[in-house]
C-alpha cells in the first residue's frame, strides 16, 4: 500500500471509529523531506490518492490541487520538533475533546496510556484553529510523548505510520472515557 493510500485509510478508519464526524480531523505522514496531508473539507469516503496534498517541510504545496488541511501548521511544527514522527492523526473524539475543556492532564495511571501515549497526555492551551499559536502550543505540550490534547478542540496522536498514530488517538479516547467515568 502506498503512503498516500495509508493516509486515506487512516482517515476512513478515523471516521468509522467515530473519532471524527463529517470532514473534521486530518491525517498526515512524513515522506523524507515532504509531508502528505489530507485535504480540507473533503469527505474521507470520497478521497482518492490524487486528493492527498504534498507539502514541503516549510509548508509550500509541492503536489496536489486541493487545499491542504487547515491544521497543516500543527502537523509541520510537530514534524520540525520531532524527527521520530512518521505520521500524525488529529481526531475530534467526543470524550477526549470533552476532557480537553478541563485543561487538565489526562492521566488514568493505566499501562495502556503509558504504552500508547508515553504517559500523561497534557492539554495545550486554546488557540485558534490553523494558527501558528495552536502549532506552538501543541508542540510544547506534546513534549516527548505521542499524544496531546488541544484545548476545546481534540487530540493529536503521533506514530511511525498513519495506522499507529490512529491507534494512539483511539487509546487516548478510551482513556478519556475511563477518566470521565471515574469523575
Amino acid at each position: 500500500m502506498s503512503l498516500r493510500a495509508e493516509v486515506i485509510a487512516a482517515g476512513r478508519e478515523l471516521l468509522r471509529l467515530g473519532l471524527v464526524s463529517g470532514t473534521s480531523g486530518n491525517v498526515s505522514a512524513r515522506d523524507g523531506d515532504r509531508v502528505l496531508i489530507t485535504p480540507s473539507a473533503l469527505p474521507y469516503g470520497e478521497m482518492e490518492e490524487d486528493d492527498v496534498v504534498t507539502l514541503s517541510l516549510d509548508g509550500a504545496v509541492l503536489e496536489g490541487t486541493r487545499e491542504p488541511s487547515s491544521e497543516r501548521r500543527v502537523h509541520l511544527a510537530v514534524y520540525a520538533a520531532r524527527p521520530d514522527a512518521g505520521a500524525l492523526v488529529h481526531s475530534h473524539s467526543v470524550h477526549a475533546t470533552a476532557w480537553s475543556f478541563l485543561g487538565e492532564p489526562l492521566d488514568t495511571g493505566t499501562e495502556e496510556l503509558v504504552l500508547a501515549a508515553g504517559g500523561a497526555v497534557l492539554t495545550a492551551p486554546f488557540a485558534p484553529t490553523g494558527s501558528d499559536e495552536i502549532a506552538a502550543a501543541a508542540v510544547e505540550a506534546l513534549g516527548d510523548r505521542r499524544a496531546v490534547l488541544l484545548e476545546r478542540h481534540g487530540v493529536l496522536g503521533l506514530g511511525e505510520s498513519p495506522a499507529r498514530a490512529l491507534d494512539v488517538c483511539a487509546a487516548v479516547e478510551r482513556q478519556a472515557q475511563i477518566a470521565l467515568l471515574l469523575r
